[in-house]
């Protein structure tokens, strides 16, 4: 987490009776986590969730699986039904199914809903969006059957939906993990391809101390690997030069290992290279970032209470940086009593006592973090790629060449290398081409990312319609604030 100080310390004012005191955006488990501490200290919350159902994406139906062998996800995932639990038990509004695309200045939230779009203003916001995963632009990720391992994941707690013998591609525990998940429901992996390479084991050597601070994670790291070797599944490591082959959808996979050019035939092929953050809403508020290289991705600017550079915006979870399900859990009751104090709910030595055992379980897991970063650091070939025709921004289907084209025209910048390329414009808003650009443009220009900088981006967050802007209403508080009970 960066640290920062912001200017202004003091809470926005409205009026209690028609005013939420936080707003939560995100039901994942730093939203949740937030809203149960918020909410049990008397302070009036809401949480909107673009999801019908509490949980972000890694308890994602956890109380509700359409598997028949839910225990097939594992513990981790389990374990989440006691905060699903807690969160729907608690006295914090929960608004499903809202779409948050715009937040003003003055505190007021406006979102879809129901067809309709409503609004309600709130003194305090958390950001919770979580995380999405890094894109991974090699030659054909871009065409039909290729997805990401992540999206492989959200049909399987959504829908128990699967593909029979995909192929998986790339690097990291969450890889791993789907690909257990699949095989303990009994369905056929036809090869894992990791991308690993051997000086990152080396490298990861660096930070081996953050291995002692959570022993547990490390053996659940060991034991997914052995499952999979002992399914029998091919794993082809040190896997670099990849390519997915097809015209009109993929048909298979490229690759070398071992010094040896391999090639797999698949209908289905699922990539992942980590997680980073879902930046769209903090970039549009208009929060000040910094680009993390340990994690090579963009961060918002916050202290260590997850405060913005926007006194009244908190971000807490993975949208701050990638800290896990623990570790945002653990950030939402760190964002949620710093709140608190800044209201006078709590104290501020009550908040610092509570906070205390909290920082310390947080650094933990952001020693092992930091191992788990440069152990599972993507290859520079498989961010910034170098091929004219791979596709960078699937939307508006712009290539390398299309954007090298526009750089040595004088685009310079993302924003000015989208105005001449359309690069960045699609549905997405940038999400899936916003950090390559930036790493391509600091590779062409011979400079950092920080220098590059980010896309500019502006409300709406999200494409609308007339009907809903035509169907207009506002939310209110259910319940009065405690608010401004100690000091």
């Amino acid at each position: 987490m960066n640290i920062y100080s912001p200017s202004d310390d003091s809470p926005n004012e409205f009026n209690p009776g028609s005013s939420y005191d936080i707003a939560i955006i995100g039901a994942g488990p730093a939203g949740m986590s937030a809203a149960i501490t918020a909410a049990d200290a008397g302070a009036t919350v809401v949480v909107l969730d673009d999801k019908p159902q509490p949980g972000g994406q890694i308890y994602r139906k956890v109380t509700s699986s359409p598997l028949t062998q839910p225990e097939a996800l594992g513990e981790d995932y389990l374990k989440g039904a006691k905060l699903v639990e807690a969160f729907q038990n608690c006295n914090a509004e929960h608004l499903h199914g809202a779409s948050v695309w715009h937040v003003g200045d003055n505190g007021e939230v406006l979102f879809s809903r129901d067809g309709g779009t409503q609004s309600l203003t709130a003194r305090e916001l958390i950001i919770s969006g979580g995380a999405m995963e890094r894109p991974f632009p090699i030659p054909g990720w871009h065409l039909p059957g290729v997805m990401s391992a992540g999206s492989a994941q959200v049909m399987l707690k959504s829908d128990g939906l699967v593909r029979d013998n995909a192929v998986f591609v790339g690097t990291g525990p969450l890889l791993y993990l789907i690909v257990a998940q699949y095989l303990r429901l009994g369905v056929p992996v036809k090869a894992l391809i990791d991308t690993t390479p051997k000086s990152a084991y080396i490298d990861s050597m660096k930070e081996i101390s953050g291995t002692l601070s959570a022993p547990k994670m490390v053996s659940k790291g060991l034991l997914l690997l052995n499952e999979i070797r002992k399914a029998g599944v091919p794993v082809y490591r040190f896997a670099k030069d990849l390519e997915i082959t097809g015209e009109s959808a993929a048909t298979g996979l490229k690759f070398t290992s071992g010094h040896e050019g391999r090639q797999i035939e698949a209908d289905h092929i699922f990539l992942h290279q980590g997680v980073i953050p879902n930046l769209n809403l903090t970039r549009a508020l208009g929060l000040e970032h910094d680009w993390c290289e340990q994690q090579l991705c963009w961060k918002p600017k916050l202290n260590r209470w997850g405060q913005s550079s926007v006194p009244t915006i908190s971000v807490a979870g993975d949208g701050s940086g990638i800290v896990g399900a623990d570790g945002a859990a653990l950030m939402g009751k760190l964002v949620a009593l710093n709140q608190l104090q800044r209201h006078h709910q709590i104290s501020a030595e009550e908040r610092d006592q509570q906070a205390r055992p909290l920082f310390r379980e947080l650094e933990k897991l952001n020693k092992f973090r930091r191992f788990i970063d440069r152990l599972y650091r993507p290859i520079d070939a498989h961010r910034i790629p170098d091929a004219p025709d791979t596709v960078v921004c699937r939307c508006e289907e712009r290539t390398v060449a299309d954007l090298q084209r526009g750089f040595e025209l004088g685009a310079s910048g993302p924003q000015d290398l989208k105005g001449m390329t359309r690069c960045g414009m699609g549905p997405c808003q940038g999400r899936q081409c916003g950090h390559t650009v930036s790493e391509l443009l600091a590779q062409w220009r011979d400079t950092t990312v920080d220098q590059v900088g980010y896309y500019r981006l502006r409300s709406p967050m999200r494409l609308l319609n007339l009907t809903e802007l035509g169907q207009f209403s506002r939310v209110e508080p259910a319940q009065q604030s405690n608010t401004g009970a100690k000091s």
